[in-house]
């Protein structure tokens, strides 16, 4: 049962760290908007097929401005330090799962202890000049960790990164295949 929770928490994560709405999400899935909130808040369970395609709609999603969609400006609150350090902390989360895989790979590529990293993942210290500076020499871009909305460039680097990653596995996967047949045909 840990599992489902955390697959909600995931997805409601990225929701709030992507500036997604979901309503937007609830139209791109083709369901109501109230289903799709209490799946998310009041449901006890979100299957895996269910999760991985919302992974897969976030992953691909274009940074669609949503000029139209209802008003949220009291998210817009730029000095509310508490929303501020928690949502630095979500955006540090999403930027070692796209690039790390987890917070600890994360942690040693930047040198620092995974609980220091935890520290700032979950707000309770905010990254100094020196945490930025190793995020930004990683790939971090600095101003969507900030303030929220991820430059062009940046989405294009991950999405790159991403096919580079999918290409390495593939050849990886046939190498293997290529080895085995040739020491088949030897043998």
């Amino acid at each position: 049962m840990g599992f489902p929770l955390k697959r909600r928490e995931d997805i409601k994560s990225q929701l709030e760290a992507l500036n997604v709405k979901e309503s937007w999400l609830a139209e791109q899935l083709d369901i109501k908007r109230s289903v799709l909130h209490l799946l998310l808040n009041d449901s006890g369970d979100i299957d895996r097929e269910l999760y991985e395609n919302i992974k897969e709609i976030l992953d691909s999603y274009q940074f669609d401005l949503g000029l139209l969609d209802e008003d949220d400006s009291e998210n817009y609150n730029l000095f509310d330090d508490e929303k501020l350090s928690v949502g630095i902390g979500n955006r540090i989360r999403i930027f070692a799962k796209r690039k790390y895989g987890t917070l600890k790979a994360l942690a040693v590529a930047m040198n620092i202890s995974p609980q220091q990293l935890q520290q700032y993942v979950s707000g309770k210290r905010e990254p100094g000049s020196k945490i930025l500076a190793k995020l930004l020499r990683l790939g971090c871009d600095i101003n969507w960790l900030l303030g929220g909305s991820e430059s062009m460039e940046s989405y294009k680097i991950y999405r790159l990164e991403k096919t580079i990653r999918d290409f390495h596995a593939g050849y990886s996967e046939i190498a293997d295949i290529a080895g085995k047949l040739l020491h088949k045909h030897k043998v």
